[in-house]
């Protein structure tokens, strides 16, 4: 059956059925699993390739993983109880100037990608059954947030 699922879903769908186990589950339904994840993986591999790739070409500046690099040590050094300000990686002042232009550079990439995750992409397997569904769960220790993921796109009603 072909669905017209938005990329985002289906991103979000994978990465949960990348990960799962299907232990519970009768070898028919197995198959129908993996049949599925096969079927995600080219457009979650896309868009997760797209991603990373306007990541990279909208860094703001050639020293930014760097000064991203000492951003992280930053925040975990001032964590800690015996911090000394003179070790930091960064100043305070450096470290929120870093801050408000990785927000920025983090709302770019989104504005780029938000036209590919919205766009809807047609997708073709056999759904499963509500019981095989339940199989899978069973199977696996998902969050509501995964199940839903998974249960608007892969399951009957």
């Amino acid at each position: 059956m072909t669905q017209k699922i938005k990329t985002e879903k289906v991103v979000s769908a994978y990465s949960v059925l990348s990960t799962a186990k299907y232990g519970k589950m009768d070898d028919s339904e197995k198959i129908k699993v993996w049949k599925i994840a096969r079927a995600l993986k080219p457009i979650a591999t896309k868009f997760d390739e797209d991603m990373k790739d306007a990541s990279e070409k909208m860094k703001p500046t050639d020293d930014f993983s760097d000064r991203l690099m000492k951003a992280q040590q930053y925040e975990a050094a001032i964590r800690k109880p015996d911090c000394d300000a003179q070790t930091l990686p960064m100043g305070a002042a450096e470290y929120g100037q870093f801050i408000d232009e990785f927000k920025a550079y983090q709302k770019l990439v989104a504005d780029a990608m938000k036209e590919y995750s919205d766009a809807e992409v047609e997708v073709d397997f056999e759904p499963l059954t509500e019981d095989a569904f339940g199989q899978l769960m069973a199977s696996n220790e998902w969050t509501v947030d995964q199940a839903l993921a998974l249960g608007d796109i892969i399951c009957q009603e």
